[in-house]
């Protein structure tokens, strides 16, 4: 995977108008989330308030996963 995109005005518009990299950024955040997300399931198991950043992380994926239909891109693409 790339090194992070920061995310700017610019970013933000270069998105809307090239599918491509707007894809590529979707997919990678969703990516560097599902990264995240094991690494706090492994600290839940020992910090109940770890449950709590997992249960956002999920949703958050809920919503990358959103934008992936609404672009008509399947993950993993």
């Amino acid at each position: 995977m790339d090194e992070l995109i920061p995310i700017t005005d610019e970013t933000l518009e270069k998105a809307r108008q090239d599918s491509n990299f707007r894809q590529k950024m979707v997919s990678e955040s969703l990516e560097r989330l599902m990264t995240a997300m094991n690494r706090v399931k492994q600290i839940a198991k020992t910090d109940p308030a770890a449950s709590t950043n997992l249960q956002e992380g999920a949703r958050l994926a809920v919503k990358l996963t959103e934008i992936f239909h609404a672009i008509g891109v399947k993950p993993g693409q």
